[in-house]
């Protein structure tokens, strides 16, 4: 999808802007508006071709953005001390998997097919349900592990 009547154009600005992208995630997400700008540059690379799912997983990374070194009021209040104890704990076992699931899914398979043969839509779809999973559970976790280290420092 583009607004850009030209391939050559397209193409062009499609790399461009996720690699402002990049650099923006990596370097800067953590300013002040940081996970505003995420956000309209994720709108940006999907007009300007970057394709559907990288602009809507990096607008949900905009919107976490935003809650960085905030106070998680409603989440300490919803949560149980001890499921959030619970989920800090996951944290990094889940980030560890979501960063194996997405490694599989996008260079594995396309490895796995070119060189081998392998075309399971199956495991292609198992694979990005596994990824969508570990990423919801790593936001959760990610939140109890910030209330926890916060508790921490505070108490």
């Amino acid at each position: 999808m583009t607004i850009v009547p030209n391939l050559l154009v397209t193409g062009i600005l499609a790399i461009l802007f996720s690699l402002i992208f990049l650099v923006w995630a990596t370097m800067f997400v953590h300013r002040k508006n940081g996970g505003l700008v995420l956000i309209l540059l994720s709108i940006v690379m999907l007009l300007v071709g970057g394709g559907i799912f990288p602009p809507v997983i990096g607008i949900i990374i905009g919107i976490l953005g935003t809650r960085i070194n905030a106070p998680f009021t409603w989440w300490r209040t919803h949560l149980s001390v001890g499921l959030r104890h619970f989920l800090g704990k996951v944290w990094l076992w889940s980030f560890v998997a979501n960063l194996i699931a997405w490694l599989l899914l996008f260079p594995g398979l396309n490895i796995l097919g070119y060189f081998f043969g392998v075309n399971n839509p199956n495991l292609t779809l198992i694979t990005l349900f596994f990824a969508l999973a570990s990423l919801l559970l790593t936001i959760f976790s990610g939140f109890a592990y910030d209330i926890e280290r916060q508790s921490n420092i505070v108490g």
